[in-house]
């Protein structure tokens, strides 16, 4: 059973014969072909669109290699989309393969019956200046692996176990049809080694490969705290005895955000309202992948947590940072104590803006109230929520503030505005 994908599926219906090029991107293997090949030529179909209208071309499929050179690839669509008569949906997948293809892509566009639909697995050529690179042209859907939502509808086992198992394997389609859990950790160690770090290598002619493989574990173990390249520079060489330069590192980081598998997140100083240049926080954009490469240690889940629930607000389409508050506080010996305390993230999307704190339990004793205290302290009247890893019916606080379970927080999309 294969999840519906719904959310994407309902964007590409909203800009169908819009005049823009819709370019889908996201991590390879999140299921951007099947989303097109499968569920939005049903739902063409479903509409009485023809077989015959729809031009599917799979780049990185042998038996298109043909048409890997753009005027190759221009002659075959005008080809078979000769019909001045019939409305055309052309969809190329991995469009990036093809050197130059902007141009085509936009000379492709202009023609009044083609609709056109691409994808690609790197930001470097799609996801950084989508408009730029299209003059204006282009609008990015931007895919991730399945939500906690979406996995929920097709997960065959005890729904008991539906979170555990999302927080241990993650979201990656293809895991929904394996039930073996060896199998689903040879799988994604595999898309690790052999598809994604393979790719980022080859594509940017990268000459230290053990250097970025050591970075991206790093990267893994670290995801939800502060770091910067210096310290992760650092890091290698005190712990795997890898000595590589700052700037080396800060460009490795590039390229594995280039081709989606890790995101920044930014600090901003919240009553100082300005973003902070450094420490950051890097999250890996699916928690499976994630626990692959640090061999499953469930000492980390707290960070998995917490990646979980940056990747939710991120697929629901906020811009998400982190907090930075800045207190005075009285010592047990009267004087002012400046301190830094931490949100873990601010969700924001237009006039909408969410403080969000991830916490194990609900509060209680002072260790437990520190981090609620931090969300609590925080200025102004946007909304608040205290996300915690454990089952309750949600309800607000005596200070407003909205305290669910991660659980139903996943699970329902409007969870925020509850």
């Amino acid at each position: 059973m294969m999840a519906n994908r719904r959310a994407y599926l309902d964007r590409l219906i909203e800009k169908r014969h819009n005049p823009y090029i819709k370019v889908i991107t996201g991590v390879r293997r999140c299921g951007k072909s099947f989303l097109l090949k499968t569920l939005y030529c049903q739902y063409l179909y479903s509409v009485g669109v023809t077989r015959e209208q729809i031009v599917v071309i799979e780049l990185d499929d042998d038996r298109f290699e043909a048409l890997r050179e753009k005027k190759a690839l221009r002659e075959y669509i005008e080809q078979r989309c000769s019909s001045d008569s019939l409305q055309y949906y052309i969809m190329i997948d991995e469009v990036q393969i093809v050197k130059g293809f902007e141009g085509t892509i936009i000379s492709l566009n202009n023609h009044p019956n083609y609709d056109l639909y691409i994808t690609g697995s790197n930001s470097e050529f799609l996801s950084k200046d989508i408009s730029t690179r299209f003059k204006d042209r282009g609008i990015e859907i931007r895919m991730h692996p399945l939500s906690y939502s979406e996995f929920y509808e097709t997960y065959s086992g005890d729904r008991h176990f539906a979170l555990r198992d999302y927080l241990t394997f993650g979201g990656m389609p293809y895991l929904m049809n394996e039930q073996d859990e060896g199998e689903k950790i040879r799988y994604l160690t595999n898309l690790i080694n052999n598809t994604y770090l393979t790719d980022v290598v080859e594509r940017n002619d990268i000459r230290l490969p053990e250097e970025l493989s050591a970075l991206f574990d790093v990267l893994c173990s670290t995801a939800g705290s502060l770091v910067n390249p210096s310290s992760l520079a650092g890091y290698l060489l005190a712990d795997r005895h890898v000595r590589i330069s700052n700037e080396t590192v800060f460009s490795y980081i590039g390229y594995l955000e280039d081709a989606f598998l890790f995101e920044t997140a930014k600090r901003y100083n919240i009553k100082g309202k300005q973003y902070l240049s450094t420490p950051f926080k890097y999250y890996p954009e699916d928690v499976g992948l994630r626990n692959a490469r640090i061999n499953f240690r469930q000492a980390d889940q707290g960070f998995g947590i917490e990646t979980v629930v940056y990747n939710e607000l991120r697929g629901r389409g906020y811009l998400v940072d982190v907090g930075l508050l800045e207190t005075r506080e009285r010592g047990r010996d009267g004087k002012q104590i400046y301190k830094q305390k931490e949100v873990d993230f601010i969700a924001r999307r237009s006039s909408e803006e969410y403080y969000v704190q991830v916490m194990d339990r609900i509060p209680s004793g002072q260790h437990g109230m520190n981090e609620y205290d931090n969300l609590r302290k925080v200025p102004g009247s946007f909304k608040k929520l205290a996300v915690i890893n454990m089952p309750f019916k949600a309800y607000y606080d005596q200070t407003g503030i909205l305290m669910i379970s991660l659980e139903e927080f996943l699970l329902n999309n409007q969870s925020l505005k509850l």
